[in-house]
């Protein structure tokens, strides 16, 4: 199949209440859909949404370079054509993230099948997700763990690492608790806060609050403090920040650094690169957890695709959409008892809603 077009639209949606992690504070998402036009007529959904807000300008500079080099390529060809074109750049995995995203839908919808056939099959049409929590107060904090437990989660996940000090985490990290009760999960974010022995320290004096596992305590880069802190510490390290290749997940894998690896189809360049993750760290008997990056309904659809396309028990951080004020789409998967259902519809199963996304996304 040739490409005879490729269009994008820009959006830009605040979160419902300000995101705060580790690494600063957020009220606005933006990002970029992509529109992948086929030669049998037929179109593919992708979503571009780089992490940082300054990465955007990598992307608008790169997009219509990229409508030139890609019209009328096969489009098998993209991940080597786009990939010539963007070179190693901030905004590289984002991108190749939307149009592979894109690409999947479109083949996908040519074959009649839903995204998840085409990344090797169902192995689980429903998946248990958790909640993310980000709160700089214990009030806050408890106040949405309570929310979402009512509405069914059992998994909690607390973003940590910015409270001033130790005792003021356990404050933070104990309200949650308390709120949740002792049989619902709860894992921490920390998002690179700490370094090798703060994070030794903190984890091993936050475990008493009976933690399933900690996202990327350490740097991203520092590979050998992560295995220095999974080794010493009795709960469950994750990486995530670490995770942005097959290279830097062999790498982790290797180093006996994570028991777990958080993918991120925005961050390591699409759904089959991060199949491939997946494959790896099932064969190494380390566990995959498919997180988004808090997309619009287009990404959420296409991680919850991949999510289903292997065997897991985590939860996957795929419960997103209500921290924006819009997920732009129609036929966006709903949280019920704390699962998803990978929709069983040709491509991902979601459109653009041009009503309810008429405020926060570029007209066509």
């Amino acid at each position: 199949m040739k490409i005879r077009r490729l269009t994008w639209r820009c959006y830009r949606i605040p979160f419902r209440k300000t995101f705060v992690t580790s690494g600063g504070a957020q009220a606005v998402r933006e990002g970029v859909i992509v529109t992948l036009e086929g030669d049998s007529g037929l179109s593919g959904l992708g979503e571009i949404a780089p992490l940082r807000r300054a990465t955007m300008r990598n992307v608008a500079h790169f997009l219509p370079i990229l409508l030139r080099r890609l019209t009328g390529v096969d489009i098998d060809d993209i991940p080597e054509t786009a990939g010539a074109v963007l070179a190693d750049n901030a905004a590289t995995p984002a991108i190749l993230c939307g149009l592979d995203i894109a690409a999947c839908d479109l083949l996908a919808k040519e074959a009649g099948v839903p995204v998840v056939e085409f990344l090797g099959g169902c192995q689980r049409r429903v998946v248990p997700v958790n909640a993310t929590i980000s709160a700089d107060t214990p009030e806050l904090a408890a106040q949405a763990a309570r929310h979402a437990v009512a509405n069914g989660l059992r998994c909690v996940k607390l973003k940590v690492g910015m409270m001033r000090n130790l005792a003021a985490e356990c404050a933070l990290v104990g309200a949650v608790r308390d709120a949740i009760g002792p049989e619902t999960l709860l894992r921490l974010d920390a998002n690179q806060a700490w370094d090798r022995v703060s994070a030794i320290r903190n984890i091993s004096e936050l475990e008493r609050f009976g933690l399933e596992f900690v996202e990327q305590p350490v740097a991203a880069r520092d590979i050998e403090g992560l295995a220095a802190v999974h080794d010493v510490v009795g709960t469950a390290i994750a990486a995530d920040e670490s995770v942005t290749s097959a290279a830097s997940a062999e790498a982790i894998i290797e180093s006996a650094a994570a028991s777990l690896l958080v993918i991120k189809p925005m961050v390591v360049g699409g759904l089959r690169p991060a199949m491939a993750i997946i494959r790896l760290a099932l064969a190494c008997e380390v566990e995959p957890v498919v997180t988004t990056t808090i997309d619009s309904g287009v990404g959420i659809a296409a991680a919850l695709h991949l999510a289903a396309a292997f065997k897991g028990t985590r939860a996957c951080g795929l419960a997103t959409a209500e921290l924006l004020e819009c997920d732009l789409t129609s036929g966006t998967p709903q949280v019920h008892r704390g699962e998803m259902v990978c929709p069983n519809t040709p491509g991902l199963g979601v459109e653009i809603d041009e009503v309810k996304s008429a405020p926060y996304l570029d007209r066509v």
